[in-house]
């Protein structure tokens, strides 16, 4: 290998090594779906008052609603949403609509994808795959998923991660763009713009 090549390859393999060894404690979180070409109308149309249904499915209660709520509150692109596990935990100024909501699973099984997020989320089968604690993420227009995404959490870590990843798990979920890698070539999947 020259010393052209390997001037290359180093920085790579650095920048690789240390992803691959920073994510051993970190939530990983995959790449979202969309089943539509733009999100955002969905976003202002599906919250007026900016403020969503968080539909949590967990049979376990890992986490309290009050957590899951604050942790994905306020996160991602303007404008911001604010989740309520309850309707009436509304002020008498908002608007909610219920069939508009962000569905989180906890341990799905696997029939858990797709439009069966919104119509019947289903959790169970899949505690020994991983040992990580697997949630489906699903953002629905009634019966439809618009956008979903899967997490990976250390389960003794569960709670700060998800408070950690909330913006993540937000831009994915809720983009302004969907990002076209054949419009634009030299748009990163790093960022969070493209």
């Amino acid at each position: 290998m020259n010393m052209r090549a390997f001037s290359r390859f180093l920085p790579t393999a650095t920048g690789t090594a240390l992803l691959l060894l920073g994510g051993c404690s970190a939530a990983l979180i995959e790449a979202p779906n969309y089943k539509v070409t733009e999100v955002q109308s969905f976003k202002t149309t599906g919250a007026p008052s900016q403020v969503m249904l968080l539909e949590i499915v967990d049979p376990a209660n890992s986490l309290p609603a009050k957590t899951w709520t604050d942790a994905l509150s306020n996160h991602g692109f303007a404008p911001r949403l604010r989740f309520v596990t309850d309707p009436a935990d509304i002020a008498a100024n908002e608007t909610i609509k219920p069939e508009n909501r962000l569905v989180a699973v906890v341990n799905p099984s696997q029939n858990t994808f797709g439009d069966a997020i919104c119509t019947n989320p289903q959790t169970g089968g899949m505690e020994h795959i991983s040992d990580r604690l697997i949630v489906r993420f699903g953002f629905c227009s009634g019966d439809n998923v618009i956008s979903e995404t899967r997490a990976r959490f250390v389960p003794e870590n569960f709670e700060s991660q998800l408070f950690a990843n909330a913006d993540t798990l937000s831009y994915q979920l809720f983009p302004r763009h969907i990002r076209n890698n054949d419009d634009d070539r030299f748009c990163s999947p790093f960022q969070t713009v493209c």
